[in-house]
């Protein structure tokens, strides 16, 4: 009876690249820009006719963004009035500002060519690395990519008209748990209500933590110097200390998770978090592996060796503070990420993990020589407005799981893309099967809920060109989105890793797994299909007509 061993080391690394190389206009200037002196450089520009200001202002803003200061450069943009200069400048930085997942080859071929070489598959031996890229990688830049505009009619004024109404909302804390067919919340009667509360240094309410109980924000309307919120409420239980819409079974938006994506739209800085095993650790895991394929190592002892070997993975939250729950949400989403994909949390029925993929798919051999490669990212997500861009609807889940393969030479070298049926499977699996992960594990419905406000963030601060709206954003962005409860950032985490055995005629496939990958791209969550209802389809809201209540949230009836 033949014996194989796979040994597949996941996980893999996000590189922010951010180049771009600062236009010369005016000397001064250019030799500010050049010496990576920002502020003086946009001292100069004061000086500069009012014609000439906005192309340089582009060029400062550029050059931030090509050092790493997204923030800087945001604020620099925002202070272009020029369209195209301002649209210019925003690619730029929003190219700049993008990442990719880390290649590992450097690492595999030092591991290759310094520990034990021929025991490695692509020297000639039998053992192989496999990474997952993994972490949370959130980039609000691209969520709007179309929107599709809905012809003037009665349904559409009809639309407008229920959403500047309001009646009065039930006097109780608890009052936003309650059923609505439809909730709005005004941004600028919040961001009052949230500024009082901290002039006062009173705690937050959770309505205002959960966002009125909106799961999903169906409308959103600019009115004014306000902009409305809206969507349907199912009415909010509380299940295993995550709060849940009973209809959607979704997570209640939360304001700093709000915030912090409207952060990163407004700025055009993504953020995120990534959980890596060290050089060290991989190096250690190559000898486990070597050990175990030379029979120094019990088969049965090699998971616990392979856990001790890898030992601490780095763990960095990037883009946002780490110290948030924001920072801890996409950190634990990474981790239980791992647990599934390696069948260590079991999935629900009709779920099946990459280790239950290995068993239906054995006849084709083990995974071999084959870089797997899953993330989490963001599903383009649809957007509907009136003429006027007064009026938006969103519609679509923003998130799936996906994934690639990349072929192992024989040269230790990485190849092209290939595909892999086991991958494929497992990625198709997943996705199919999401409601139902979901409803299992709440963890993904509040990942999810970041995706759905990255979105909206995004939409907002494409469309919301008024003065007014945009000092609106910008003070919520502004806004502190730390607990008030002392959260250490999360620096490492303990591997894990799991020996799975499976059996094919005559041969026995020993498959030893490490570590796993979570990765979020709201910056593709929204993009125009057709398979929901348009404004148009509106019915007429309610001939009764409510009262007026100056309260940050709100029901009305459709």
């Amino acid at each position: 009876m033949q014996i194989n061993l796979r040994a597949l080391l996941l996980g893999c690394t996000l590189c922010l690249c951010t180049p771009g190389t600062p236009l010369a206009v005016g000397q001064d200037i250019d030799s500010h820009l050049a010496g990576g002196e920002f502020s003086l450089a946009a001292q100069n520009v004061q000086h500069l006719p009012v014609t000439d200001r906005d192309s340089v202002l582009a060029q400062i803003a550029t050059a931030q963004g090509s050092s790493g200061e997204v923030t800087a450069a945001g604020n620099t943009i925002d202070s272009i009035q020029n369209s195209t200069y301002r649209d210019g400048a925003i690619d730029d930085v929003g190219g700049n500002g993008g990442g990719s997942f880390a290649d590992f080859q450097s690492l595999m071929d030092l591991i290759q060519t310094t520990v034990v070489p021929d025991t490695w598959e692509a020297l000639g031996g039998p053992s192989t690395m496999a990474p997952y890229p993994q972490g949370v990688y959130v980039d609000a830049a691209g969520t709007v990519r179309e929107c599709e505009t809905i012809a003037s009619s009665d349904a559409v004024a009809d639309l407008k008209s229920l959403l500047r109404k309001e009646i009065a909302a039930e006097p109780t804390a608890a009052a936003w748990r309650d059923p609505s067919t439809m909730r709005c919340i005004s941004l600028k009667r919040l961001m009052n209500e949230w500024t009082r509360c901290r002039v006062q240094g009173v705690p937050l309410s959770e309505a205002m933590t959960h966002l009125g109980g909106l799961s999903r924000v169906q409308y959103i309307f600019r009115e004014g110097n306000d902009i409305i919120l809206a969507g349907p409420v199912g009415g909010i239980e509380s299940r295993d200390g995550w709060f849940r819409d009973r209809e959607s079974g979704l997570n209640p938006l939360r304001l700093d998770f709000f915030v912090t994506t409207l952060a990163a739209a407004m700025q055009r800085q993504p953020f995120g978090c990534t959980i890596d095993p060290t050089t060290e650790g991989l190096q250690r895991a190559a000898k486990v592996a070597q050990g175990v394929q030379s029979d120094q190592i019990p088969i049965g002892k090699a998971a616990d060796r392979l856990i001790e070997g890898l030992g601490m993975q780095r763990v960095e939250v990037f883009g946002t503070a780490g110290d948030t729950a924001i920072g801890y949400l996409m950190v634990e989403a990474d981790r239980h990420m791992k647990q599934l994909a390696l069948g260590i949390a079991p999935m629900p029925r009709g779920a099946k993990s990459y280790m239950d993929v290995i068993d239906d798919t054995i006849a084709m051999g083990p995974p071999s020589e084959l870089l797997l490669r899953l993330w989490f990212t963001s599903t383009p997500r649809a957007v509907r407005a009136d003429q006027d861009r007064t009026v938006f609807e969103l519609a679509g889940q923003p998130i799936r799981l996906s994934g690639q393969n990349e072929r192992a030479l024989a040269s230790g070298q990485r190849g092209n893309v290939t595909r892999d049926p086991r991958s494929e499977t497992f990625v198709a699996n997943f996705n199919e099967n999401w409601h139902a992960i979901r409803a299992k594990y709440p963890i993904y419905a509040s990942l999810e809920s970041v995706y759905r406000a990255a979105s909206v963030s995004q939409l907002l601060h494409r469309f919301a060109a008024d003065e007014e709206q945009r000092a609106l954003l910008q003070s919520l962005a502004a806004s502190p989105t730390h607990s008030s409860y002392i959260m250490p950032t999360p620096r490492q985490v303990m591997s894990i890793a799991k020996l799975h055995t499976v059996r094919h005629q005559r041969k026995i496939y020993n498959v030893l797994m490490a570590s796993g990958g979570v990765a979020v791209d709201p910056a593709r969550t929204l993009v125009r299909v057709n398979d929901y209802p348009t404004l148009s389809s509106l019915t007429k809201p309610s001939a009764k007509q409510p009262v007026l209540q100056q309260r940050w949230w709100w029901n009305v009836q459709k």
